[in-house]
C-alpha cells in the first residue's frame, strides 16, 4: 500500500457523517474504526493499521466471527477483528 492509501485507511468516521458503501469495521482490543476497506485483503489491512491500532503480529484475524487467512478479501459491511489468544502476554 502506498502512503496515500494508508492515510485514507486511517481516517476515522466523523460523527454525523454518513457511512459509505465500502466501510469495514476493524477492531483490536479497545481500538475500533470504520474505514473504506472493502476489496482489500486482511494482510493489507493488518499492515496499514499495524501502528495506528498497535496490532500484534501474532494476533489472529477474525471476520464476522470466523478465523480467516491473511489473503481473504474484505467485503463492505464486514467486521474484521484482530484477537490475541487467551493466555498470551501483551
Amino acid at each position: 500500500m502506498s502512503d496515500a492509501q494508508v492515510k485514507g485507511v486511517t481516517r476515522t468516521k466523523v460523527a454525523g457523517q454518513p457511512k459509505t458503501q465500502d466501510q469495514v469495521r476493524v477492531l483490536y482490543g479497545v481500538h475500533s474504526l470504520e474505514a473504506n476497506l472493502s476489496g482489500r485483503t486482511v494482510a493489507d489491512v493488518r499492515q496499514a493499521l499495524r501502528q495506528a491500532l498497535n496490532i500484534s503480529p501474532q494476533a489472529v484475524a477474525v471476520v464476522d466471527g470466523r478465523e480467516v487467512e491473511e489473503g481473504v478479501i474484505l467485503l463492505a459491511g464486514q467486521q474484521l477483528e484482530f484477537v490475541r489468544l487467551a493466555g498470551e502476554k501483551g
